[in-house]
C-alpha cells in the first residue's frame, strides 16, 4: 500500500511559504508569523528609543559636568548618544556570522548617513515650519563655521570608504583602514574636546534619572549620570540585538533582501532620536544644536560603524547601497554649498525630502522594492 502523505491540518509548507507574495503574509491566518514580527520588531525599537533617551540626557549633563563647549556636546556627546542603535544594530548583526546579518549590518551602516542627510534635514525643515510662530522666524540661525567643519569630514571619510566597497579589498587592507577609520574620527573628537564652552551656557532639563529618584535634578550626582548612561546602553544593547534578528525572520518569511530591508528599515526607526531631539532643539530655538546633533552623527556614522563593517564583513557594496551612498554625499555637499552664513533656510532642508525620494525610486528601478 502506498504510503500518504502527512497530514499538514491546513498549513502550508515552507516552500510554498517562499512563494507566498508580500501582502499575503499579513492577512494569510494559516502564517501567523509577519504581524509577530512585527509587534517584536516595533517593541524592540521602543526599547532602543528609551535606552537613547536615557544616554543622551546622561551625556549631556556629563558635558555640562565637565564644562565641554556646546559645540562638542550637539556634534560630539548628542551625536554619538544617539548614533548608539545605529551602531549597535550592525555590530550585532556583523558579529552574529551568517551571511543574512552581514547583509543587515552593512546595509544599516551604508542607510545611517543616507538618512541623516536627507530625512532628517526634511524633518528638521517641517519642524522650523511648524514651530515658527513659537520662534518668530523659520530660517534657522546655525554656527556656520561648526557645520561645515563636520560637513567636510563627512564628505571626505565617507567618499573614501564608500569607494573602498567597490574594490572588493582583502582582509589585511581592511584591517588598516579599520585603524584609520579609528584614528579619523579621534582626532576629530579631541579637536571638538577642545573648544571653550560658551560662558552662561546652562540645560535646561534635568536629569531623568534624578527625577525619577526625586532628587535634585538640576544638580545630579556623578553617579546618577553615570548609572543613567550604562543603563540607557544596556537598553540600547538588548533592543539591538532584538531587532537585527527579527530584519532577519521578517524578510526571509516575506522574501526581501535582508540588506535591502535593513537599508531602508533599521536607519528610518534609529535615527528617530536624532530627529526628535533636534526637533525639540529647534523648538527651543537652540538650532545650532539641532544642525550640530546631525551634521555630528555623520560624521560619527562614516567612521566607527564604517570600521565594524570594514573588520566583519567583506565590506562589498550591492547596487543599492552604492545608491545610498552616492544620494548622502550629493545631499551632504548641497547642505555644505548652502551654509553661506549664519541662516539656513527651509528649501535647501525640503531638498533632503526630495533626496530621499529619489533614492527609493532608485530601488524601484533596481528592482529591489
Amino acid at each position: 500500500m502506498e504510503a500518504l502523505p502527512p497530514p499538514n491540518n491546513g498549513r502550508k509548507s515552507n516552500a510554498s511559504l517562499e512563494k507566498l507574495p508580500f501582502s499575503a503574509y499579513f492577512w494569510a491566518p494559516s502564517t501567523g508569523l509577519l504581524p509577530i514580527h512585527a509587534i517584536i520588531l516595533t517593541l524592540s525599537f521602543g526599547i532602543i528609543l528609551v535606552g537613547s533617551e536615557l544616554f543622551t540626557n546622561g551625556v549631556e549633563w556629563a558635558g555640562e559636568r565637565l564644562s565641554i563647549a556646546e559645540a562638542a556636546v550637539g556634534s560630539l556627546l548628542a551625536a554619538v548618544g544617539t548614533a548608539l542603535p545605529e551602531t549597535f544594530i550592525p555590530a550585532v548583526a556583523l558579529l552574529s556570522g551568517s551571511s543574512g546579518h552581514h547583509a543587515v549590518g552593512v546595509g544599516a551602516i551604508i542607510g545611517a548617513p543616507l538618512m541623516l542627510s536627507t530625512l532628517a534635514l526634511f524633518v528638521m525643515g517641517i519642524g522650523a515650519i511648524v514651530y515658527q510662530r513659537r520662534r518668530g522666524r523659520i530660517a534657522l540661525k546655525v554656527a556656520r563655521k561648526d557645520a561645515r567643519r563636520d560637513l567636510t569630514c563627512f564628505f571626505f571619510i565617507f567618499i573614501v570608504f564608500a569607494a573602498c566597497g567597490l574594490l572588493h579589498l582583502s582582509s589585511p587592507v581592511r584591517l588598516v583602514l579599520v585603524a584609520v577609520a579609528l584614528l579619523a574620527y579621534a582626532g576629530y573628537a579631541i579637536m571638538m574636546l577642545r573648544l571653550s564652552r560658551a560662558p552662561g551656557a546652562q540645560m535646561d532639563h534635568g536629569l531623568y534619572l534624578e527625577t525619577l529618584l526625586r532628587g535634585k535634578s538640576k544638580r545630579p550626582s556623578a553617579w546618577t549620570i553615570g548609572a543613567q548612561v550604562a543603563a540607557g546602553v544596556l537598553a540600547i544593547l538588548v533592543g539591538a540585538k532584538a531587532f537585527v534578528d527579527q530584519i532577519v525572520l521578517f524578510s526571509t518569511h516575506a522574501g526581501v533582501n535582508p540588506g535591502v530591508l535593513s537599508l531602508v528599515l533599521s536607519p528610518l526607526a534609529t535615527e528617530l532620536p536624532e530627529k526628535y531631539n533636534s526637533v525639540v532643539w529647534i523648538r527651543q530655538s537652540k538650532d545650532h544644536l539641532a544642525l550640530a546633533n546631525i551634521t555630528g552623527a555623520m560624521v560619527f556614522q562614516s567612521c566607527i560603524p564604517v570600521a565594524l563593517g570594514l573588520a566583519f564583513s567583506p565590506w562589498v557594496l550591492s547596487a543599492p547601497e552604492i545608491l545610498a551612498s552616492v544620494i548622502a554625499l550629493t545631499s551632504a555637499a548641497i547642505l555644505f554649498i548652502n551654509l553661506r552664513d549664519s541662516e539656513l533656510g527651509t528649501p535647501t532642508l525640503m531638498i533632503g525630502g526630495i533626496a530621499y525620494a529619489i533614492f527609493l525610486g532608485g530601488l524601484v528601478y533596481l528592482g529591489t522594492i
